[in-house]
């Protein structure tokens, strides 16, 4: 009992906290309009162009923060793009993009120093292991896009559910839906490298799924999928340390069981 206590409070796992708590409340925030817009697998895409630029990085000796940012915020643009009139469609391009640079991912890393040890830990990460002078950086960054998108919530909202509204009144809904995107891409690409791939596509799914499942109206939705997000980040970060378990692998466990649950509490209200 003790030794596990011990190790809760020490500087590693605390720091593992403080990094989690902010991205469940970013990252569940962000969720509940990427699964209303529809667009869950663009952040898995993003996610894998990410570490694309991570793992060159590691080849050439370029900074990994900065390479997967660029990285990001360019496919942020591609994915922008407006594909109403295009004889392919959305889908289709973001599972190529996607399977492109997952293969782009291990091609790079086969040749890094570590080779694909490097893609393994792009992939599940560990939040155990970020560095205590990161963990100042990711509070930054996720303060400031918290902040961005409390500020203009009212616009993206209008132009992500209802852009013909939102034309008429004079937005203009390409920049708008530019800025979300930007936003979003760069949240991942300056986090990505520390935690990985599947947590952070698992802030962006699982909290919102259950939100939307239990709650109606949108402020009641984001309240739920941070909530969500808070409990599976703590619950999944002790419950690792006591049972020595991955703790990525038990938080996304816990994110799981609260979509499942409030679905199931959802559809029984709905009765």
């Amino acid at each position: 009992m003790s030794e596990w206590i011990e190790t809760w409070r020490s500087p590693i796992a605390q720091d593992a906290l403080h990094v989690g708590i902010i991205l469940a409340i970013v990252g569940g925030y962000l969720g509940v309009y990427v699964v209303l817009k529809r667009i869950v697998f663009v952040g898995a895409a993003l996610a894998q162009v990410s570490a694309a630029g991570v793992a060159l990085a590691f080849l050439v000796g370029w900074n990994p923060l900065l390479s997967a940012t660029l990285f990001a915020l360019a496919g942020s643009l591609f994915f922008a793009q407006s594909w109403g009139e295009r004889r392919i469609s959305r889908e289709a391009v973001i599972g190529a993009v996607f399977l492109t640079f997952s293969a782009l991912t291990v091609l790079l890393a086969s040749k890094g120093a570590h080779g694909m040890e490097e893609v393994q830990h792009l992939l599940a990460g560990d939040i155990l292991a970020v560095a205590p002078e990161e963990v100042g950086r990711i509070w930054i960054l996720g303060v400031l896009v918290l902040v961005a998108f409390l500020l203009l919530r009212k616009e993206f909202l209008l132009v992500a559910f209802d852009a013909e509204t939102a034309q008429a009144l004079g937005y203009r809904t390409r920049w708008w839906e530019f800025a979300f995107y930007l936003m979003l891409g760069g949240f991942i690409g300056v986090v990505i490298h520390l935690v990985g791939l599947v947590l952070i596509f698992g802030y962006l799914v699982l909290p919102a799924l259950g939100a939307l499942m239990l709650a109606r109206r949108m402020t009641q939705v984001v309240a739920v999928a941070v909530v969500n997000a808070l409990i599976a980040t703590v619950a999944g970060l002790l419950v690792s340390i006591i049972f020595d378990l991955p703790t990525t692998a038990t938080m996304l466990v816990f994110m799981s069981l609260l979509a499942g649950v409030e679905s199931l509490a959802g559809a029984f209200v709905a009765r």
